[in-house]
């Protein structure tokens, strides 16, 4: 339908309401696209940050358990040092 058309058959102000609401919706499509775009992109972020987060954990765990047993080295040389 030709814009001429809808303007001589239902006048410039309904044409130009009709012209407005077919910008809101298609403004309200194009942004909720948008935004499951981006809500995905956010979930994928997120679970890629969880996978590295539980390895620092694995590290840090890790790190915990050589501290102590160096812990238990330096208590034990100072009880030798000491007697």
């Amino acid at each position: 339908m030709d814009i001429n058309n809808i303007i001589q058959n239902f006048g410039f102000p309904v044409a130009c309401v009709i012209g407005c609401g077919w910008f809101i919706f298609r403004m309200y499509t194009d942004s909720t696209k948008q935004s499951a775009e981006r809500e995905s992109k956010n979930y994928e972020m997120l679970s890629k940050f969880q996978v590295s987060i539980d390895k620092f954990a694995d590290v840090l765990e890790g790190y915990e358990q050589k501290l102590t047993v160096i812990e238990r080295d330096v208590k034990d040389i100072k009880d030798v040092v000491n007697k």
